[in-house]
Formats: C-alpha cells, structure tokens, sequence
C-alpha cells in the first residue's frame, strides 16, 4: 500500500476536492482581514480585464489552496484526456506499490516508439516504482505507465488474468472516489479509446490530489532527472520534461498530452503569493499560448494578497519589534473589490506569546483572522 505520507497529505486535501467538485459557476473571490491601525489597499480605478481569445474547447483555472474558481469555460464537457490520463495513474500506483520496489520490464510493457512517447525500456529491465513514475510524469513515457499498471494491477488482484483490466477499474474507482463527475478512464496510458473522457473540471481535482502527494509534486515540477535501469542491459537514462510551461516564472508543473482525438492538453499549476492555481485546457491548438493568455487575465482581474510586509508594511515595523503573524495566508481578491480590503492590527500589551491580532476584512465582514505572537528574543 502506499506510504503514509501520502495517505496523510490526500486527506489534509479532501475539503479543498470537495469544494472544487461541488463549485459549478465562476465565483469571485473575496478577501481578508484585522483591528487598530486599519489601512485600505490601495489600487488603481478598477477596470475589467478583457477575456481572454482561447483556442481550447475547454478550460478552467481554480485557486486550489482557497478553493476559489477564477475562470471557467465549457469546464464540464467530457473530452479525451490524452496522457494527462497519467496523472490518475500515478494517484493509483502510488496506492499500491512502495517506492523503492523494483519492477521488471516485460515485452507486453513496451510501446510502438514511432508513435507513442516511451523511456526506451527493454525487457528484463529492472526499475523502481519511483524511477517508472518520473519517466511516466515527466516525459510522459508510455512504457513506464503499463508497467506499473500491469504490476499495481497483479496486486490489487492476483487471481485476475488481465491485470491492467484490473488497474483501469481501480482508476474509475479512484475517479468516484475524488468525486469526479465527468470521467471515465478505459487505458493507463491515455492513448485514444472508445469512451475514455475527463473534463477540465475533473482534471483540476486529479491535478489537486497530485500536488498534495510529495513525491508526484516533485516529480511533475521536474525539468529532468536521471533514471537508473539495472538489469542485462544496465544503463542510466535522462528524461526530459514535455511541458514547456515549466520555464514560467513560478510554475509548479503538472502535466502535458496529445493525441489525434484529444488535440494539445495541458494541465499546470503556478504559485501566486502562498496559493496554488490550476489552469486547465482541453483539446487546445496552442496550449501555452492559451495558457499564457488566460493567466494574464487572471493577473489582471484578481490580486494575492499575503499576509506580509510585501503586501502590507504594517507587519514591518511589527517585526522590528519582534511581532509576527501566528500565521502567513493568502487571499485572492477580485481587483473591482481591491480597494475594500482593508487590515486591521489590534494590540494588546501583554507579557503573555500572544500580543493581539491581525485580520483582513472586506466591508464588515472579517475573511480571517491571526493572532500575532512575540518571538523570543
């Protein structure tokens, strides 16, 4: 079964699922919070971003970390998923099999490389789960996703004859699992199949649950890595990353797919202030422009805010004094209600940690509130 660790990351990510499966429109986002010594956010006359001209059939960016929906369109329409269908694979491998096992190639494993991406195994090969999962997530390699099918398969049912009949039905069961709404997984590689499809929406879950895991986190904001292959033909390779996306300031990975049916895909997640936004485009006909284009919308029509000197010098000259938020958080805003955040830092004299708070609130309304704590000194 699969570590801990992971066990424990996906479950501190269960809410923040839910949430995204259950949210149907765009929201806007709101903001914030604090006490004494209160300052509005200054901004410029609000005015609307123009939308941005995407040549995706569907798309969708969603702030995962507040569970906020920025942009969505055609979001729930099913439609091939390409090799993005790895994402799902990786979650399921991840459930079944250790890291650091071994797996040994065999000939069913391989892939056509005239037309499928492939880390060049051979049979008898021998590589760890770990290994197979980073030529799987960052170089999208064919190969490597039925191996693991196949022995995670062999796992979850050792009387079964097909065992990757087997992994594909514990993808679906993964997929009710995560709530995904408008999925339906029939290869482990993502190749096109009769009735294989995924939405935008969906997809933002699995990518969700991938960040929340370290291991595929790290693996899928990899540019390249070195894989050892021990075995007959023992040898190091070097895999390379498909997903050009990755050289964007404060991208996070996810991942790439193409195929006849699906056109270009592309999950990817980048870090705005302590938060993590999804962007998600299906059947595009140039991903990273499309992408490029719907995060300048989304930085001109929301602002991060962090709780820091950056966003707030306020917090300067209380850390000069040795005072702290307990707590740094990030709240996006929507750049027509910017001028409405206001913080509020409420002091209390006192020997005690604790010496008052510090909230962000948008009207009258408090979007957090954090203590704020003298360090010792």
């Amino acid at each position: 079964m699969v570590d801990r660790a992971c066990q424990d990351a996906r479950g501190l990510l269960m809410v923040s699922l839910l949430v995204l499966a259950l949210l149907g429109t765009t929201a806007k986002a709101l903001a914030v919070v604090p006490g004494e010594s209160s300052r509005a956010v200054s901004s410029p006359i609000f005015q609307p971003a123009a939308l941005p001209t995407l040549t995706a059939r569907a798309s969708l960016a969603v702030d995962i970390t507040a569970g906020v929906e920025l942009w969505a369109q055609d979001a729930d329409r099913p439609l091939p998923p390409a090799s993005t269908t790895k994402l799902m694979t990786a979650l399921v491998a991840r459930r079944w099999l250790r890291p650091d096992e071994s797996i040994t190639i065999r000939h069913d494993d391989l892939v056509d490389p005239t037309v499928y991406a492939n880390a060049g195994l051979q049979p008898d090969d021998r590589v760890t789960v770990t290994d197979l999962l980073a030529a799987m997530l960052i170089a999208s390699a064919g190969d490597a996703a039925l191996a693991l099918a196949r022995v995670a398969g062999e796992r979850i049912d050792p009387q079964h004859h097909v065992p990757r009949a087997v992994f594909i039905d514990a993808m679906n069961q993964e997929a009710a699992r995560l709530g995904l709404r408008h999925s339906r997984f029939a290869t482990p590689d993502g190749r096109d199949a009769p009735g294989q499809t995924v939405s935008a929406r969906d997809l933002a879950i699995i990518a969700a649950a991938v960040l929340g895991d370290p291991l595929l986190a790290e693996l899928v904001a990899t540019r390249r890595r070195e894989i050892e292959i021990a075995g007959p033909q023992s040898r190091r390779i070097t895999v390379v990353n498909t997903n050009q996306f990755l050289t964007e300031p404060d991208a996070l990975g996810v991942k790439t797919g193409t195929s006849a049916a699906a056109g270009q895909c592309l999950v990817a997640a980048v870090r705005r202030g302590n938060d993590i936004v999804v962007l998600v485009l299906l059947s595009s006909r140039d991903r990273y422009a499309d992408a490029r284009a719907l995060l300048t919308y989304l930085d001109r029509e929301y602002r991060w805010l962090t709780l820091d000197s950056r966003s707030f010098p306020e917090l300067a000259s209380l850390a000069r004094e040795g005072i702290v938020p307990a707590l740094v958080p990030t709240v996006v805003v929507a750049n027509e209600t910017a001028d409405r955040v206001r913080i509020i830092i409420d002091r209390q004299h006192s020997s005690a940690d604790v010496v008052g708070t510090v909230r962000l609130r948008i009207g009258t309304s408090d979007l957090f509130i954090v203590p704020l704590l003298r360090l010792e000194r």
